[in-house]
């Protein structure tokens, strides 16, 4: 029997991005941190754990003078502020894709759009992308949710990195019926 790996195997970009920063930084200090699991693998979670990258589920004065990496999903302006106030040292490894729709969504927010986020609901790419809407975005995860918003004058749309091409393009396309106005941004991942 052939074997062949797919040309798409291992982590996407933004992951391996993470993944070499907290090694990078774990060469370099005693005990590292990630904000919440850096990525859903077991095996790698584990080979961090032995080079002292260990998950901090909560912000708190144990990080006080601490590295803390920022994983590939990003994380709201609010935690960059309570990393700051906890006294921690942060390294960003927010995907450069997550990256660029947070800031998308900054430029329409302060143009009086309103921003619509389709995603899975409570994930945490979603969850970071909320924070630079002030709060106030609208996830949509389906075509019923998409057709049930109500009218709004001006519209922006953005996508999870990760979320499904073809759905978003459907429901893209339903969100601006209801609106006067309406930006559709790439930004799903092409990897």
């Amino acid at each position: 029997m052939k074997v062949r790996v797919a040309e798409s195997a291992g982590f996407c970009m933004g992951v391996r991005k993470a993944m070499d920063s907290v090694l990078d930084v774990a060469r370099g200090s005693d005990i590292t941190y990630t904000l919440g699991p850096l990525i859903h693998n077991p095996q790698a979670l584990e080979m961090l754990e032995l080079r002292n990258v260990h998950i901090a589920e909560e912000i708190d004065d144990t990080l006080s003078g601490k590295t803390v990496v920022i994983r590939a999903h990003g994380v709201p302006p609010s935690t960059y502020r309570q990393l700051n106030e906890a006294g921690a040292r942060i390294v960003d490894a927010t995907c450069p894709n997550v990256f660029r729709s947070q800031g998308t969504i900054k430029k329409y927010h302060a143009r009086g759009y309103s921003i619509v986020i389709v995603g899975d609901r409570g994930h945490a790419e979603i969850e970071a992308l909320l924070g630079f809407t002030g709060d106030k975005g609208v996830v949509v995860e389906t075509i019923d949710e998409a057709r049930e918003l109500p009218r709004m004058e001006k519209i922006c749309v953005v996508a999870q990195t990760t979320f499904n091409d073809a759905l978003y393009t459907e429901i893209a396309g339903e969100l601006c019926r209801h609106a006067e106005e309406c930006h559709i941004a790439d930004t799903i991942c092409a990897s």
